[in-house]
């Protein structure tokens, strides 16, 4: 339905990237009105941290703190992990963020790249 490419030059984690991703996927949710998301990542340590009671005491932990107090927003959300096959469109967006300085949002619509890849898993 949407995607976008927020980069975070300050960001030489993975880890921490990967939040910043669930962190950017969940705001652009919001401000699209969305009220039921599923969220997908292939880091099964941060897609666990959102369904934790237990306090945070990552590197990530304000992040999770920041998204968790957004949920209630949503009618639905889930975080779910995929791993990196199950999840092409989100790995092409990904190679391709390195084109754009400023962040890049498609509605109804994405990038050649991510159309391309999304065609295949149809197939």
């Amino acid at each position: 339905m949407a995607a976008c490419i927020i980069p975070h030059s300050d960001v030489n984690d993975a880890f921490v990237a990967e939040a910043k991703a669930c962190e950017s996927a969940v705001l652009f949710a919001i401000e699209l009105g969305f009220k039921f998301v599923q969220v997908e990542g292939d880091s099964l340590t941060v897609i666990r941290k959102f369904s934790s009671d237990s306090l945070d005491k990552s590197i990530i932990q304000s992040i999770i703190t920041d998204i968790k107090a957004k949920l209630h927003l949503f009618e639905k959300i889930t975080f779910s992990h995929v791993g990196r096959q199950g999840n092409a469109a989100a790995h092409a967006l990904a190679r391709i963020h390195t084109q754009f300085q400023l962040p890049r949002y498609w509605v109804e619509e994405a990038p050649q790249e991510v159309e391309q890849v999304t065609l295949a898993d149809l197939r």
